[in-house]
């Protein structure tokens, strides 16, 4: 193994260190500029080279410190014949050195010089979690070598195939994948400096005469035709055409039309639905809407409808009335609208007001309780049924109402259905618009499938509200809910400065739980964060009490005196009770409580133990904390 110079060991040394710093993978937004390897696939080497001297054939050259980058396709190989080659088109040494490669071992992290390609590809899949290697050059005397009398300058010209070069011109513009070798600059002879004289040239007055065009200079050294090639490489741009004076004009009494979206041009299709026209020429938007209203003309004007033909493009009905020769025919025109063609003659049929339950199907009705239930949303298929039937003098089966007022609800306010879906799209837009507010919803898998399961809100306007400018006191409560779907929805309401309800959160779920409540408490606690003091009043609820007392231990634990009543009448006879348990929960010295309830527990024997297995929370009001700054012994806010 021949010794290297002391320049080159200290740079060779530095290996050690490069290693130490342990670089991070290469990232794939990067790997992807080199084109040609694909990201999964590329490998980062990393050369370093000392100082040395070139010996060339026309002389000697001093070589600087460098290093140069290069690209490998791990699924290509690598070896030190293809290195040798890459390292070519970026360094230059003489016909009598060689170089000679250093590595560092990734066990023993010593150095060692690379010999063979198993070597060196052993080095590369010790660096395949980090994809990249640094390695170390020297360029050495060859063995052997006698420098010959002829001068033929030595110049590499194979290609680097196996590894992509990362130049300057390379990183910047990403043209070329490979960088051509650099030719060794021809020989001349010595120049004797000492035996040249300089003549100063003469100035004389005048313009100043040129020997040689810039041009002719620029062609010399080469750059002419770099700039041509640049020319020829540049997107043209697409000429703009000659447009006569002529359409010109044209195009601009064109743009200077005054556009409006009601033109008398247009048709604006409108039909009184409640008494629609149905005669020759009367036109409607499309078949949908004339199928309902003359459906509509049908019960108004008391006979039966009969359908012959009925699709898209045409529509035959008749009067269903033994021997009446009520014809009509309608038809689709050119845009979708539907024009009344013909009606064969008048109705000779009696009124048939009170058997005209099929005229009055689902479309019918709902198309009816539209307008009821922007009046009255809670109004029930009865209700519907009644109202209908008295104006337009109709029976109808209370299943066809019940639909109808299913789709007519659907329309207005959505599916009951997607109405679980939309929850996402309320909690992404309420955390959009509100920054700090607090939605949860809880699911549960059942059978592979995500279901509804519980849901929290508290708007940040709330929160802020309730914490910089609150008393500390909650109610919470939770109301059934009776619609399509069963469940509760349970809410936690304060008072604010002026005794007015403050909401703080609300939420949803099936049933009154201590899983479920604890659940919510938490969601709760969360929201509102650690509080110095808070007061939480609630029923007789034992789930919720027990919530409470497992995510709030802290707080004032009250309860609603009017529900602990109501359990009392349940377990105890009398007058006694009665008459003095209202004034002591009301009386705001401990004094005049005790001298009430002593009278209760002296006329009601029991009470006391019962109260203390039942109701061990606070219910009287002289047992309240001052700090709280209320005085509520009932849950009449949550029951709001």
């Amino acid at each position: 193994m021949r010794c290297a110079s002391a320049a080159a060991a200290a740079h060779r040394g530095k290996l050690g260190e490069a290693h130490c710093r342990r670089p991070t993978q290469v990232s794939a937004s990067r790997l992807r500029f080199y084109v040609g390897i694909d990201p999964g696939n590329a490998f980062r080497l990393i050369v370093r080279c000392g100082r040395y001297k070139a010996n060339l054939d026309y002389g000697s050259v001093d070589i600087v410190d460098q290093e140069h980058e290069l690209w490998l396709d791990l699924r290509s190989g690598y070896s030190l014949h293809l290195l040798e080659q890459d390292l070519a088109a970026k360094m230059i040494w003489g016909r009598g050195q060689d170089i000679v490669v250093w590595g560092l071992d990734a066990k023993t992290n010593s150095e060692w010089r690379v010999t063979s390609d198993s070597g060196l590809q052993e080095m590369i899949d010790a660096r395949l979690d980090v994809r990249v290697m640094y390695l170390a050059v020297e360029v050495v005397k060859k063995d052997g070598y006698k420098k010959d009398d002829t001068f033929a300058p030595a110049t590499s010209t194979a290609p680097c195939t196996s590894a992509v070069t990362n130049g300057d011109n390379n990183e910047e513009f990403g043209t070329d994948e490979t960088e051509q070798p650099i030719p060794h600059p021809q020989a001349f002879p010595a120049i004797d400096w000492d035996t040249l004289t300089v003549i100063p040239e003469v100035e004389l007055d005048g313009d100043a005469t040129y020997l040689v065009d810039e041009d002719k200079v620029f062609e010399a050294m080469g750059f002419k035709s770099g700039d041509v090639e640049a020319d020829e490489e540049t997107p043209q741009e697409i000429p703009i055409p000659v447009v006569p004076n002529d359409i010109q004009d044209d195009m601009k009494e064109a743009a200077a039309m005054a556009v409006d979206d009601n033109d008398a041009d247009e048709p604006i299709i409108d039909w009184d639905r409640d008494n629609p026209d149905i005669s020759v020429g009367a036109v409607y938007p499309c078949m949908k809407d004339f199928r309902l209203a003359l459906k509509q003309h049908a019960i108004i004007h008391e006979f039966e409808l009969g359908t012959e033909k009925s699709d898209k493009k045409r529509f035959r009905g008749f009067c269903k009335s033994k021997g009446c020769p009520w014809k009509i025919v309608a038809r689709t025109k050119a845009d979708s609208s539907v024009r009344v063609q013909i009606i064969a003659a008048d109705h000779n049929c009696a009124s048939r007001c009170r058997l005209l339950a099929r005229m009055a199907s689902q479309a019918w009705v709902a198309e009816r309780t539209v307008p009821l239930l922007k009046k009255k949303a809670s109004m029930g298929a009865a209700e519907v049924k009644a109202e209908i039937e008295s104006k337009y003098h109709i029976n109808i089966p209370y299943q066809t109402v019940w639909y109808g007022r299913e789709k007519a609800a659907t329309k207005l306010f959505g599916s009951w259905d997607q109405s679980y879906d939309w929850l996402y799209r309320f909690k992404a837009e309420v955390e959009l618009r509100s920054p700090g507010s607090v939605v949860e919803i809880d699911t549960v898998t059942m059978n592979g499938k995500k279901h509804f399961s519980r849901f929290f809100c508290a708007f940040k306007a709330c929160i802020d509200g309730f914490i910089d400018g609150y008393r500390p006191h909650i109610n919470i409560d939770s109301t059934a809910l009776n619609g399509q779907w069963n469940g509760h929805m349970p809410a936690a309401t304060a008072i604010d400065g002026h005794n007015w309800m403050f909401p703080v959160a609300f939420g949803l779920f099936d049933s009154e739980t201590k899983e479920n409540w604890t659940w919510f408490m938490e969601q709760l606690g969360s929201a509102l964060g650690p509080l110095p003091r808070l007061a939480i009043c609630t029923d007789a609820c034992k789930g919720l009490e027990a919530a409470v007392a497992k995510v709030f231990p802290w707080c004032e634990q009250r309860e609603c005196f009017r529900h602990l009543m109501e359990n009392m009448k349940k377990n105890f006879t009398g007058t006694e009770y009665g008459k003095y348990m209202w004034p002591a929960a009301r009386a705001y010295t401990k004094e005049k409580f005790d001298k009430l309830f002593v009278k209760v527990l002296e006329g009601t024997p029991g009470v006391q133990k019962w109260l203390d297995e039942h109701h061990n929370l606070l219910w009287a009001r002289s047992k309240f904390s001052i700090d709280i700054k209320c005085d509520y012994i009932n849950n009449n806010l949550a029951e709001c």
